[in-house]
């Protein structure tokens, strides 16, 4: 009975954090991060200040779960699903997953995501970047991919150009297809790592 109710719990507390945060992401997407007020977000979500707090220390915690989140989705959505062909196409398939993941996530997020203050997105050794590591390690395994950089090395050098990519979307308030976009930019670049 006692574990029965510390799971009711558990699950009570999960849905209160995903009800602020998916307002939070909503009301991102409305005003902007920096007009959004904690005030705001506990408002639409219909719970105290103190609740908000109870799951997150403060507005930019917002960002640091949308992180999380994030690397969630890399790692249950995505590792899966970019198996069975050739390196490049798993890569390519990788950065569409990417752009899709910043398109759900909105323009307005994702203006706030790259912002030049916002150096959560360069952090290393995240799942996101693991799964891709890992699809380079196995393509030069097989030797697909060359052999010439760590694979490490390559992941950075990717995720620079599609952060670039993700940033002019987000700055022309997404005006085209992101995943289109990403798809096409990247059969371009991963070619420099085919070996041929």
């Amino acid at each position: 009975m006692a574990a029965e109710k510390i799971n009711s719990r558990k699950i009570q507390a999960e849905a209160t954090k995903n009800k602020i945060y998916k307002t939070a992401i909503k009301l991102m997407e409305q005003k902007g991060f920096n007009n959004m007020k904690i005030d705001d977000i506990c408002t639409k979500a219909g719970v105290s200040v103190g609740s908000f707090y109870n799951y997150f220390k403060s507005k930019d915690d917002i960002l640091i779960e949308i992180y999380k989140r994030g690397d969630v989705y890399f790692e249950e959505t995505v590792r899966p699903n970019v198996k069975g062909k050739c390196a490049v196409e798993n890569i390519i398939d990788y950065f569409e997953y990417y752009a899709k993941y910043n398109e759900l996530t909105g323009v307005e997020t994702a203006k706030q995501l790259f912002a030049s203050a916002n150096k959560l997105y360069i952090s290393k050794g995240r799942n996101m970047q693991a799964v891709l590591t890992e699809i380079i390690k196995i393509g030069q395994e097989n030797d697909e991919i060359i052999k010439d950089y760590e694979p490490e090395g390559i992941t950075e050098y990717l995720f620079i150009a599609a952060r670039g990519l993700c940033y002019d979307w987000a700055s022309h308030d997404g005006s085209y297809n992101l995943r289109e976009g990403m798809r096409k930019y990247m059969k371009l670049l991963v070619q420099i790592f085919a070996a041929k």
